[in-house]
């Protein structure tokens, strides 16, 4: 089988893959050491750690899932406000209040973080772009300041991706034709799920096992509709079951 870099992934895909990745590089910008706090403890921690894929403790996994699907609900929204994307039921950014943001709450805040809800209702009124994007921006802020007093490892990263295919092949109706909200959810979980390995493949611990699965995840969004759809969306489940076992066998393997 071919693999892929996202070099090679088609135009239309990687328009929106660019635009999220800017969007979030642009929401870190002014907060340049928040966001390099947010990725380096995840990578220093992991080198005290074993190899093994293993996690340190579960809720932890469980909530850097839940934060993952936060930020995927959060740059769909910035992502329809950029580039007039279709929803039927509105904005993306209805979501993380109502979905996202309880399943990992209390344990987010014993962690260390903070309540974001005011910030998520903050989010949800803004009327401009401009105040859409501060309001984003205090989110992701403080996401990453609960994400970074878990103290994960590597190991509970890949588990949380893990956890986040999962999540994003549940989305895919198995009769192949999937509604478009569903389908944009599941299209942005895989892509900032994707972006994670990136990060990881830095540390030489787990480097090799992190590119392993990202030639995975690409062998999938290669072949992924982009998300700007009006209509039910035609996508093989198939395709996300075959990540996701992947994922499964690499992880075994380490």
């Amino acid at each position: 089988m071919t693999r892929y870099t996202t070099a090679c992934l088609p135009a239309v895909v990687m328009t929106a893959k660019a635009t999220l990745i800017a969007l979030g590089a642009t929401s870190l910008l002014s907060q340049a050491a928040m966001g390099q706090a947010f990725r380096s403890d995840v990578l220093g921690a992991s080198i005290l750690h074993e190899t093994k894929i293993e996690a340190s403790n579960v809720d932890v996994v469980h909530v850097l899932a839940g934060i993952g699907a936060i930020r995927a609900d959060l740059q769909l929204g910035l992502l329809f406000l950029q580039e007039d994307m279709t929803r039927p039921e509105g904005s993306h950014f209805l979501h993380p209040r109502h979905e996202g943001w309880p399943r990992i709450k209390d344990t987010f805040i014993a962690a260390g973080g903070a309540d974001i809800e005011p910030l998520l209702v903050a989010l949800e009124g803004a009327t401009d772009k401009e105040a859409v994007l501060a309001a984003y921006q205090a989110v992701e802020k403080e996401l990453a300041k609960g994400r970074s007093a878990l103290q994960p490892t590597s190991a509970d990263v890949l588990l949380a991706l893990h956890e986040m295919v999962t999540d994003a092949e549940a989305a895919i109706d198995p009769s192949g034709i999937t509604a478009v909200a569903d389908y944009q959810n599941a299209w942005s979980i895989i892509m900032v799920a994707r972006g994670e390995l990136d990060f990881l493949a830095r540390d030489p611990a787990i480097a090799k096992i992190a590119a392993e699965q990202a030639m995975a995840f690409d062998d999938l969004i290669i072949s992924l509709p982009d998300p700007h759809q009006s209509a039910p969306v035609a996508v093989d489940p198939a395709l996300f079951k075959a990540l996701l076992t992947r994922i499964e066998e690499l992880n075994e393997a380490a």
